[in-house]
């Protein structure tokens, strides 16, 4: 008796190889639809057959909405020529299968239709897909509709091959009408034209070329090289003509221009240029011919006309220039041209105050030329000529009209001597003495000014209490420059503080005590306030404007207020201003104040260096100091156990020892070890974050799984604490994240949390939402004062004391750098005595490049 399952194997594999089979030959039918001239019903047909449809389509829909019936299979001929509506909307989402189409056949009840789709609507194509109708549902194994599927594949390749093959023929048709309306131009071309392929062979050449070099046409059409050679033999210099082509063709993107010179006295104009796509492909290049024998000779004939002409002008060393009745240039000599820069053909024709004259006196000169060439205006006179380099000239003039045979004025011939280095003489002579004393006064000023910052910086410089040499130069100041000084400096949270503040004698007895030394508004505009704002320069100089700075019901005309910058961070103000009845502050005095500003900042930023090196030095103290005494206890009990043990092995009484004995004092030895091993890759992290060599390994991970992992491993820890862990990890919240770097961010926390919590409850949280997942653990223990809140995630930095809780004092700092590293950010809720939360948000994407900002991560618990 045949067993079942042996039938029912043998059933599977024949009903497979008919799948095979059938789709073997759709696939080769199918393949028949690459050329577009082949209609798609017989295939349609053959689909129909093998698959039994009663009706079998295949649609497409264009962008514009338009219904296209590819090819059909079970249609009439009435039903063909029905018009098949278009989308409701152009360019919208509903697809072929969504359309409604017309045809009879499709109404008859019963009807089960299969869809499938061969191209989606995209930018590049139009939507298409079969649409298969059979009678009822379809007696087919569940293959068949994988293997319709996979047919629709076939037909989205031939579908493009299709488009491919149409849009080549369409290339073709465009290109053989280029290439005709480019033999059209080449022939009615006035040059003579040469084209070679990249291989050197002559591609075309027009009828034009033929004529001017009278060479045979089958030497034309011979190689790029033979027609060179050819060529050569007609021109005056053959080897320089052969050794450009030679250049040309070895630097296939150069071009340019030369002048080729025949044997028989012709002159012809040669362009070289390269044959290049708009895509930058090389395809050859073109040679251009135009003969300017004939207009090469009329150049010479003019040439010398004006040769002559400008000979009889530069005889004289004087300057002379010939006008028209209109201003405009028509002869301008030798001299006019060294003392202009310009030459004459750059002048000719055009009108003279346009080109010559300062643009303000443009039109005064052109009224005065107006009357000048009508007969009336001076004949003598004093005008400045602009010259190339922008230089004024002055001239003296001596004007004569020339007039035609009726009477009429038809040129203003000018000669002129340039008076600009005689009048410049005098000027000079007459200003000598007072820049002599201007000098000797700047000189005396600048020597006190010298003087002034010597002795400031003196004073800077004996002390590193920066608040007593700042009140220091504030009184030096008011001695030399100012009549008020104040030096306003910000402290690490960024308020102000008037550090010093002095005034003159005559001030003093003016000044409110009670306003002396209230720090200036940040959001002032302007003032100190700006300046410590901003970090610009903001002052009222001479000249300036009526902008007064007030302080304490007394208004300054006259100050100025510099930033104290270092770094790149500004450090503080300092102010200046002067009485109504004083001078004027000017630039010398703003450009003597910056300096200073520059070496107080120095001196105020050395100092803030020195006490902050200080302070590093004191945590770096206290750090060894734990490090050593952390490291050295876990040293001690294994030492402790280790010598127990070699005890024992050389009294022989390791032997006879129970088993629960040895083994209690090698799980010790395996304690202090672990613990020794948590310090040093402690260490180790803290070393590779700050050197930047911290690689993360990226993964998908399970954040409330991991939680629940290290909740269960915190047990033992837990009950010996005394304290209970509540862990709210129920919702699944996966993300891109290294997996031993967020244990170690968990853990730290966890291990905070216990370390501080004084056994009370302790509770983690992990909630979200799909962009960012949070991680929250809250204790009850003994708080963070918010003064050290921004501390404890500092290198070294406590909230408490060293003696009564262990560690190094780097686990929140690791923690920071970490949630950093992957593209989060950590902070922290507390008081005093009422426990901490702490919160860290994680980018479920993995960590960006660059890496975002902490402002930029969602840190509001109440999503967890």
């Amino acid at each position: 008796m045949a067993d079942p399952r042996e039938d029912e194997d043998r059933k599977l594999t024949e009903e497979r190889l008919a799948l095979l089979s059938v789709l073997q030959e759709l696939t080769v039918a199918a393949l028949d639809l690459f050329d577009p001239s082949k209609p798609a019903d017989a295939f349609m047909d053959r689909v129909a057959e093998r698959l039994g449809c009663m009706v079998a389509l295949w649609v497409q829909v264009d962008a514009r909405g338009q219904v296209i019936l590819q090819g059909a299979s079970g249609l009439s001929a009435a039903s063909r020529q029905l018009p098949i509506p278009a989308r409701a909307e152009p360019g919208g989402k509903q697809g072929p299968a969504e359309v409604d189409l017309p045809f009879p056949e499709l109404e008859l009840p019963g009807l089960v239709r299969w869809s499938i789709p061969i191209i989606g609507a995209d930018a590049a194509h139009s939507a298409s897909a079969l649409l298969l109708y059979f009678d009822r549902e379809p007696r087919l194994p569940r293959h068949y509709r994988g293997m319709v599927e996979r047919l629709g594949g076939v037909l989205r390749t031939a579908l493009m091959h299709r488009q491919l093959f149409t849009r080549i023929l369409e290339s073709e048709r465009a290109l053989h009408q280029q290439k005709t309306l480019l033999e059209s131009l080449s022939e009615a071309s006035d040059e003579g034209i040469l084209i070679s392929t990249q291989e050197g062979r002559t591609l075309t050449h027009n009828r034009r070329l033929v004529q001017m070099w009278g060479l045979e046409e089958a030497l034309l059409s011979a190689s790029y090289e033979a027609w060179v050679r050819a060529a050569a033999e007609l021109v005056e210099e053959p080897a320089r003509f052969t050794e450009r082509a030679a250049f040309f063709i070895e630097h296939r993107d150069a071009s340019g221009h030369d002048e080729l010179r025949l044997k028989d006295g012709r002159i012809f104009e040669q362009y070289d240029a390269p044959v290049v796509s708009a895509d930058g492909v090389y395809y050859g290049r073109a040679v251009y011919f135009r003969d300017v024998t004939a207009r090469r000779r009329t150049e010479r004939d003019l040439q010398h006309e004006r040769d002559f002409s400008s000979a009889v002008l530069d005889t004289a060393r004087a300057l002379f220039i010939v006008l028209d009745v209109e201003g405009r240039i028509v002869r301008f000599n030798r001299a006019c041209q060294e003392m202009t820069g310009y030459s004459f053909e750059e002048l000719r024709g055009a009108r003279f105050w346009k080109q010559l004259q300062a643009p303000e006196e443009a039109a005064r000169v052109e009224r005065d030329f107006a009357q000048l060439s009508a007969g009336l205006g001076h004949e003598e006179y004093e005008s400045c000529w602009l010259t190339r380099a922008g230089e004024r000239r002055l001239i003296a003039w001596s004007s004569n009209i020339l007039r035609s045979p009726t009477g009429a004025v038809e040129y203003i011939i000018g000669t002129g001597i340039d008076i600009t280095e005689q009048r410049r003489a005098e000027r000079e002579r007459d200003q000598t003495f007072l820049r002599e004393q201007q000098a000797r006064t700047r000189a005396e000023e600048q020597e006190g000014r010298s003087a002034f910052l010597a002795e400031a910086s003196g004073l800077l410089a004996g002390s590193l209490a920066p608040e007593d040499a700042l009140r220091n130069v504030a009184a030096l100041t008011v001695q030399r420059f100012a009549d008020w000084c104040a030096v306003d400096l910000l402290d690490n949270d960024h308020s102000p503080q008037r550090i010093a503040v002095a005034q003159s004698q005559t001030l003093r007895a003016r000044w409110p005590a009670k306003d002396a030394h209230a720090p200036p508004d940040l959001n002032a505009t302007h003032g100190p306030g700006r300046v410590l704002r901003r970090g610009e320069p903001e002052f009222c100089l001479e000249g300036c404007g009526p902008t007064a700075l007030e302080y304490g019901g007394l208004e300054f005309q006259s100050w100025l207020s510099v930033p104290l910058l270092a770094r790149g961070r500004t450090l503080g103000a300092l102010t200046l201003a002067r009485m109504d009845d004083g001078s004027r502050y000017g630039l010398a005095e703003l450009t003597v104040a910056q300096e200073l500003a520059r070496r107080a900042a120095m001196a105020v930023d050395n100092a803030r260096l020195y006490r902050e090196a200080q302070q590093a030095i004191g945590l770096r103290d206290e750090f060894l100091s734990v490090a050593s005494h952390e490291l050295k206890t876990p040293v001690t009990s294994l030492q402790l156990s280790v010598q127990g043990l070699l005890r024992r092995a050389r009294s022989g009484a390791l032997c006879t020892a129970s088993v629960e004995t040895v083994t209690q004092s090698v799980e010790g030895i395996e304690r202090q070890a672990m613990r020794m091993a948590k310090l040093v890759n402690t260490l180790l992290d803290v070393s590779r974050i700050h050197a930047g060599r911290l690689e993360l390994e990226l993964e998908e991970v399970d954040l409330a799984a991991l939680v629940r992992d290290i909740a269960a491993r915190f047990a033992p820890e837990l009950a010996l604490s005394g304290a209970t862990l509540e862990v709210h990890a129920d919702t699944p919240m996966p993300g891109i994240w290294d997996r031993s770097r967020l244990d170690q961010i968990v853990t730290n926390l966890l291990s905070n949390a216990i370390k501080y919590g004084e056994g009370k409850p302790i509770e983690i949280q992990v909630g979200g939402d799909a962009r960012t997942a949070l991680l929250e653990v809250r204790d009850q223990g003994i708080g963070i004062p918010e003064g050290q809140q921004a501390l404890i995630f500092r290198a070294f930095e406590r909230a408490v004391s060293s003696r009564h809780y262990g560690g190094l004092g780097l686990g929140l700092h690791i923690v920071s750098q970490l949630v950093e590293r992957l593209g989060g950010a950590v902070r922290v809720q507390s008081e005093a005595g009422r426990g901490a939360t702490f919160t860290v948000a994680l980018p479920r994407s993995g960590p960006a490049a660059p890496r975002p900002a902490p402002a930029d991560m969602h840190l509001d618990a109440n999503h967890a």
